[in-house]
């Protein structure tokens, strides 16, 4: 009985630290451009990382989920999106919540 005690407390442990994982959802609220990358970042990071998408691609309307292997509140975050016309689309150091919608629309277009 006690080896099972401490087995769960030991999965409760660990399942606190790191292994449990945040989602939040970026849509695609452009209305006509479709996502072919999506990158996102710790604000305190120089790199974006890996390209989330792999394969996949985000149409209008479409919602795709964002899991970290950190607690989202613990951090702010850089997203990065780009279309199928290589349009970048960039929100720099958000707050994010567990469960929140980030609405990636045209009024985020790099215009440079």
């Amino acid at each position: 009985m006690k080896r099972f005690i401490l087995v769960l407390v030991l999965l409760g442990v660990v399942a606190s630290f790191g292994f449990a994982n945040d989602t939040f959802y970026i849509r695609n609220d452009t209305g006509s451009y479709i996502f072919y990358y999506i990158y996102v970042s710790d604000a305190r990071s120089s790199e974006w990382g890996d390209d989330l998408l792999g394969r996949d691609i985000l149409r209008p309307g479409e919602i795709f989920a964002v899991r970290t292997l950190v607690p989202i509140e613990s951090t702010t975050w850089d997203i990065r999106v780009i279309d199928e016309d290589g349009d970048t689309y960039t929100i720099m150091r958000r707050n994010i919540t567990a469960g929140e919608t980030i609405y990636i629309s045209l009024a985020y277009l790099d215009l440079d």
